[in-house]
């Protein structure tokens, strides 16, 4: 559908762990991935959460549906960021960002960091 949306995790570990579920090599996140902080107020940003409900029995292999709701997040507008549970680590989080959202351009984004992996991570 041609969506803009820029995807973060809760932590950087986070990251690497759902790289990893996506089977991208220690070695190519090493040379061709980078992270950037970024803090983001509540209070200033709009952020909608999905619901406990949402997550049913099996939500992870049903990705008709969990594509679904995300168009239609998107596509209403209601709301900056989407936060979503992890389907790697369901105890963690992942952000959705709207990039068409009007409040998109009040964000700050930093440098890009190269991901510190120990080479010992293989």
């Amino acid at each position: 559908m041609g969506q803009r949306v820029l995807y973060f995790c809760s932590s950087l570990a986070m990251c690497i762990l759902e790289l990893k579920a996506n089977s991208i090599p220690f070695q190519v996140i090493r040379q061709e991935y980078h992270y950037i902080d970024l803090d983001v107020n509540p209070d200033e940003h709009s952020i909608q959460e999905v619901p406990e409900s949402f997550y049913i029995k099996d939500w992870v292999s049903k990705k008709p549906a969990t594509q679904k709701s995300g168009d239609d997040w998107y596509a209403s507008g209601r709301s900056l960021i989407l936060k979503v549970r992890s389907a790697v680590l369901p105890t963690d989080a992942n952000y959705l960002f709207n990039t068409t959202h009007a409040d998109f351009s009040g964000l700050s984004f930093g440098k890009p960091f190269i991901i510190p992996l120990d080479p010992r991570v293989k």
